[in-house]
């Protein structure tokens, strides 16, 4: 069961992945997507916890 107030926007999904892939943050996201961005810049210390190559499998895994 999914609880509507829980689910993302769309921007805050790309908000979420952009740090992975080593995108920049985007100024047209949401205040809320910005939040998650630097977030999770600030927990992963910026550092790519996924490489290039391993992307597109963990992509496919979820």
């Amino acid at each position: 069961m999914f609880i509507e107030d829980s689910l993302l926007t769309q921007d805050e999904r790309k908000a979420a992945e952009a740090p992975f892939r080593g995108l920049p943050l985007d100024a047209q996201w949401s205040r809320g997507a910005q939040r998650i961005y630097i977030g999770i810049l600030e927990v992963t210390n910026g550092r790519d916890i996924v490489g290039d190559y391993e992307w597109e499998e963990v992509a496919a895994a979820v």
